[in-house]
Formats: structure tokens, C-alpha cells, sequence
């Protein structure tokens, strides 16, 4: 029996968790030998009863290894076995290693400087546009993007990676055959076609909220740091952050209103240690000599803006800034039409000086 179809078998059974997995292969000389146990033996190693009756009602682990690669083929995936080339190297020195990696898109050797930016489902839209604009940044110097494909500040993160033209990896909290939340599902097809679709969970597993947390483990262990956008003093996100310090990674995070419930996560992380962050440079700083040199040398050139603008448009920049200013307020900052108005932001929107939020509030991007 070979180890891929021994792995994916005793992966997919239902109820397996990474630390029984391991549990029940180290116990043995050859994993192989599993498939020819009693149901005593198997039960005795922590298998339930179910996943016993399972693997004596199959013997043949190709009976359900088979199955899943062609499901997971069928819909344009691929497989990767813990040992395999390509498995990702940070993966496995993390405690409990995913068995079977199932993925979408690419994984590229070019993923082992990956950085994670999570935050809370909820977000802000001051939130949102700061998981924004550093996922672009870092993106834009040669990081790899990882988040959890959540709403909120997941999506931004994401979105961000893409709009800077860089690479992004998504982890999944379900099989990866299920779009969750189908509200990204458009995010997901262009996630696949710029970087990946990751997944330690058998095709079919719909996303149930224990998922998550194992889900959490990958994303922080995948990652080289973890930057915390948003979170509640209750988050997913903190879980993330535990992990991270578990796994020996640098976790980060932006500091936020003391009033604020958004922000108590985040504080309190700082409060622990975590790194503040105002701005890239203060997540660039931790990262190892050869990291920043490789950055250094990925950096893009800021294009630089158009100049000659007119008094109208020069006016209009000095009211936009950094927190979204509604287009009322502008117009009756300055006086001018708001048909006036509309068509100066177009122009400014168009050269990319200002960028246009939900309900008609603009910002610098």
C-alpha cells in the first residue's frame, strides 16, 4: 500500500483530527498495516467505533483515496501528502501537520515569505482600508498575502494582495469543494487564478464553526508574522494570534479606539506584546536580513502623480485625507455644484489621487 492512498484514506474518515492521525501512524511500523486490524486493535489506537467499522468494511485504502482524487480533479484541484515536493516547508514544522493538503490555484516556492493579516468579520471601514492598503504594500514588495476568505477584513486583505498585482493563499475552514461565504465567491475564482485555495479537510466537509479554529493553526503556520486589523475581545483572529505565538511567529497588530469593541482585541494584544503597527515598515523591521534585502530588491516604483492640477482640484485634495469624507461635506467645504463636484472626483477618482467607498464618502487611497 502506498503511503498517498494510506494518508488520504485514514485522512478522510470521518471524525479525524491531525493529532489522532499522527496518534495512529506513528503507532505503527507501516501505516499500511492499519487496513489489516482488528476493529479491537483499531479501537485501541482511538479510533471511534465508526471509523473502525469503516476501515474493516474497506480493508483497501485505494476504495477511498480513489474516490477523492477524482473529485478533487474533477473540479480542477490537486493534493499534496505531508512529503511531498511543494508541501509547504513552514507547515511542517508546525505542531500537528496537515496529512493531505487539498488546493486550487498554485503554490509556488515563492510562498515561504508569506504574511497573514486577519480581523474581525465586522470590520470598520477604517479597518477595512488599513487591511487593504498593507496587504497592497506587502504584496506589491514581493509577500505573499494569507488570510481566511472571511468577510470583512479577510476580504480586504485578499482584495488588497490582488489590486497591488500580487499573490495571495486563502485557507479554507471547509472542504474544497464548498464556497464559504458565498458572498466571495467571485474573490475565490480570482484567488485561485493568482495564488491559492487551501484546504486540510476532505472533499464535501461543509464549513462548521469547530473548522475554524484548525483552520486559524494553518493560516498563522503558513505565515512568517500575523498582523491582528480588528478584533473583539472574543475573536477568531486572537485564536489566530495564539497560534502564531505557539508556532514561534511575530504577531502584530494595529492599535484602535479605547472605546471601541473592535479595537479591545487589539489592544489587549499589544498589551501582551504584540508588535503596533502604524505602517509597513513597522511589520518590514522584524523581518530577517535576507527577507528585507529580498523585498529591497522586489520593490516596486511608486508611479509618480500627475501634476498641474487646477485650483478646483487642489482644493478639493486638501479636504481628503485619510479618514472618508462624505461628498455633502465637499461641497459645502467649497462652495462649488455638486455637479461640479461629481465630475472633478471622477477625474481625481481616474488618476488615482482619491478612491470612492459605499455611500459616496471618498478617501486617499
Amino acid at each position: 500500500m502506498d503511503k498517498r492512498s494510506v494518508f488520504l484514506a485514514l485522512n478522510a474518515l470521518k471524525g479525524m483530527t491531525p493529532r489522532l492521525f499522527w496518534k495512529i501512524v506513528q503507532d505503527v511500523a507501516d501505516p499500511g498495516r492499519i487496513f489489516s486490524m482488528s476493529e479491537e486493535r483499531l479501537t485501541g489506537m482511538g479510533l471511534t467505533r465508526e471509523m473502525a467499522g469503516h476501515i474493516l468494511h474497506e480493508r483497501d485504502p485505494n476504495r477511498i483515496a480513489d474516490p477523492e482524487e477524482h473529485r478533487v480533479r474533477d473540479m480542477g484541484g490537486k493534493i499534496l501528502v505531508h512529503g511531498d515536493p511543494g508541501y509547504p516547508p513552514a507547515l511542517m514544522q508546525i505542531a500537528d501537520p496537515p496529512p493531505v493538503l487539498y488546493f486550487a490555484g498554485t503554490i509556488l516556492k515563492e510562498d515561504r515569505l508569506a504574511f497573514a493579516i486577519v480581523g474581525s468579520r465586522a470590520a470598520s471601514t477604517q479597518g477595512r482600508l488599513n487591511a487593504e492598503k498593507i496587504a497592497g504594500k506587502l504584496a506589491g514588495l514581493g509577500l505573499t498575502i494569507v488570510s481566511g476568505l472571511a468577510m470583512g477584513i479577510d476580504t480586504w486583505a485578499h482584495q488588497g494582495a490582488l489590486m497591488a498585482g500580487g499573490r495571495t493563499i486563502a485557507l479554507l475552514g471547509c472542504g474544497l469543494d464548498h464556497t464559504y461565504p458565498k458572498y466571495n465567491r467571485d474573490l475565490r475564482e480570482r484567488i485561485a487564478e493568482h495564488g491559492a485555495l487551501v484546504s486540510e479537510f476532505p472533499m464535501g466537509t461543509p464549513p462548521l464553526p469547530m473548522n475554524f479554529p484548525r483552520r486559524n493553526r494553518l493560516i498563522s503556520g503558513i505565515s512568517m508574522g500575523t498582523l491582528v486589523v480588528e478584533a473583539a475581545i472574543k475573536s477568531g483572529s486572537l485564536i489566530t494570534a495564539k497560534y502564531a505565538l505557539d508556532q514561534g511567529r511575530d504577531v502584530f497588530a494595529i492599535p484602535g479606539n479605547i472605546r471601541s469593541p473592535l479595537s479591545s482585541g487589539v489592544n489587549a494584544l499589544i498589551k501582551k506584546g504584540a508588535k503596533l503597527v502604524q505602517g509597513v515598515e513597522d511589520i518590514i523591521e522584524e523581518f530577517p536580513d535576507e527577507v528585507r534585502k529580498y523585498l529591497k530588491l522586489n520593490e516596486k516604483k511608486v508611479e509618480e502623480r500627475p501634476e498641474g492640477q487646477n485650483r478646483e482640484e487642489s482644493r478639493i485634495m486638501k479636504l481628503i485625507h485619510n479618514e472618508p469624507v462624505h461628498i455633502d461635506e465637499l461641497t459645502r467645504e467649497t462652495s462649488m455644484a455638486p455637479a461640479a463636484i461629481s465630475s472633478l472626483l471622477m477625474k481625481l477618482e481616474m488618476q488615482g489621487l482619491v478612491r470612492q467607498l459605499p455611500g459616496k464618502l471618498f478617501i486617499r487611497p
